[in-house]
């Protein structure tokens, strides 16, 4: 499990070095004041986040969605195993002119933040195609449990294990779905087409490693670790572009003009009862 954590996190240290520079992340419209939060988390945690609001996110990658929860008048902490993420994200952060005492970034594993946080927070939030790379759903709740205040507040926005089974669309219009709706065991991808945010990149660290989670998986594992859920919503509509025949609205979601409504999105939002 080692290795195959080491070697996703050499891919996503090359990706943290190319994501900035990518019209996806658009980081030139983020340092003039804009977010890059979606509507869906921003309005789904709209009674939570304010002035005075600690938030944990984990898997934050290079930081824009950290610091424009700061934005929103949160105090941040960002957590990421890649230490050229969380570089970047302290570089932008300095740049966005958003002092350090309000948004700081911790370079840790999921796995391993209580090596490196003791304290506890009012949310933990993460999103979009955080959960595919965690081997163990079960552990990852008790992180979760484990750094939220009594009474705290957990969100997690993510790509829908339905969606995440799709590749591409067929001749015949049928979506392909060629991978596990749910695994224990790790799928091994070689990324010889570049990255989401930019399908032309060269990547030299191309093997990765993946693990599919049910929707089933994802609320036992908050349960289990003595979560309370407030709601599970399902949206059709994509944060990105995952297949050829996508179109962008003007709300910055993708949808299938002509296909089926099948869920793409999933948000989770539950509670550690005081």
């Amino acid at each position: 499990m080692d290795d195959y954590l080491s070697a996703n996190c050499a891919h996503w240290d090359e990706l943290a070095e190319l994501h900035p520079e990518t019209d996806f992340y658009d980081v030139e419209s983020f340092l003039a004041g804009e977010t890059t939060l979606m509507d869906l988390e921003r309005e789904e945690l709209a009674d939570v986040v304010g002035g005075g609001t600690d938030l944990l996110h984990l898997q934050c990658h290079f930081g824009l969605d950290t610091l424009s929860w700061a934005r929103e008048g949160a105090t941040v902490t960002g957590v990421d195993f890649s230490p050229v993420a969380i570089e970047t994200a302290r570089e932008l952060r300095d740049e966005a002119g958003i002092d350090e005492e309000r948004a700081r970034f911790v370079e840790s594993d999921v796995y391993d933040i209580s090596d490196v946080l003791d304290e506890t927070f009012d949310l933990v939030f993460t999103s979009y195609g955080v959960l595919v790379w965690l081997p163990d759903l079960g552990r990852w709740a008790e992180v979760v449990s484990r750094f939220l205040k009594l009474g705290g507040t957990f969100y997690l926005a993510e790509i829908h294990p339905t969606f995440a089974m799709s590749e591409t669309v067929g001749d015949d219009d049928w979506i392909q779905l060629p991978y596990a709706y749910s695994n224990d065991e790790a799928m091994s991808f070689e990324t010889d087409e570049g990255s989401y945010a930019d399908e032309d990149a060269e990547l030299s660290k191309t093997t990765i490693y993946e693990w599919n989670h049910g929707v089933g998986d994802i609320v036992t594992a908050l349960v289990d670790a003595g979560l309370d859920i407030e709601f599970v919503h399902e949206f059709p509509k994509s944060s990105y572009k995952r297949l050829d025949g996508m179109v962008e609205g003007d709300d910055g979601w993708w949808r299938l003009p002509d296909g089926p409504e099948i869920p793409m999105t999933l948000s989770v939002r539950a509670t550690k009862a005081e």
